[in-house]
């Protein structure tokens, strides 16, 4: 596939704490940037299937909130092909994924290419990508609710299983991991409820920087 000779696509990274609206947030920018037929990568599509492990220190050594759940290399590699406007293909190999025989698919080129999840910001050559940081804002009471109602009600967990895998591994690792990285945010989005302004206001930056790029390119 010939590559186009279009600027550099803008790469948007949307960071938060769990249940923190990251993917409602990303799926509604890329909505409202349709016209430019927007990439939206989850970073949950790269955790890692630990199939290196046995099933009984898997069970001691899985997470999905430190940064070793990240097959941090090849996320890194299918955003640089992106911004090259090269194709990638999922799922990764190493990835849950891959583990689960899902579908493989070729996702290609945009111009606007938007990455979410919860350690993103972690990886410095991951941020050195991006063109625009937003870290969502919630009090953490409300994303614990969120959390319970999407892991038990919406996805028919069980609640005890929910809680306790909940104080395992998102109590301990958020404000080490996930917190701290508000640091590199370019924008900061309270989001305890809808906030159109926030996304109004930075669909209307992006057109403005595409009309940009276009005429300069």
């Amino acid at each position: 596939m010939q590559k186009s000779e279009h600027f550099t696509p803008i790469t948007v990274g949307i960071m938060g704490g769990s249940a923190s609206g990251k993917t409602t947030f990303a799926n509604a920018l890329a909505e409202q940037l349709s016209e430019f037929s927007p990439v939206v990568l989850n970073q949950d599509s790269y955790f890692r299937d630990w199939s290196e492990y046995s099933e009984a220190e898997r069970e001691r050594v899985i997470t999905a909130n430190h940064p070793d759940a990240v097959l941090w290399n090849a996320l890194v590699t299918d955003i640089k092909k992106l911004r090259e406007r090269d194709v990638i293909e999922t799922p990764t190999p190493g990835t849950r994924g891959a583990q689960r025989d899902n579908e493989k698919a070729s996702v290609q080129p945009s111009d606007v290419v938007i990455v979410e999840g919860h350690l993103i910001f972690w990886s410095e050559d991951l941020r050195d990508l991006m063109d625009i940081k937003l870290f969502l804002d919630v009090d953490p009471h409300e994303r614990v609710l969120r959390r319970m109602l999407r892991d038990v009600a919406q996805r028919g967990g069980d609640l005890e299983w929910a809680i306790n895998w909940y104080r395992r591994d998102v109590l301990p690792n958020f404000p080490v991991y996930t917190e701290p990285c508000k640091q590199y945010a370019d924008l900061i989005i309270p989001f305890q409820d809808e906030n159109p302004v926030a996304l109004h206001t930075l669909v209307a930056g992006i057109c403005a920087r595409i009309k940009e790029n276009r005429s300069s390119s």
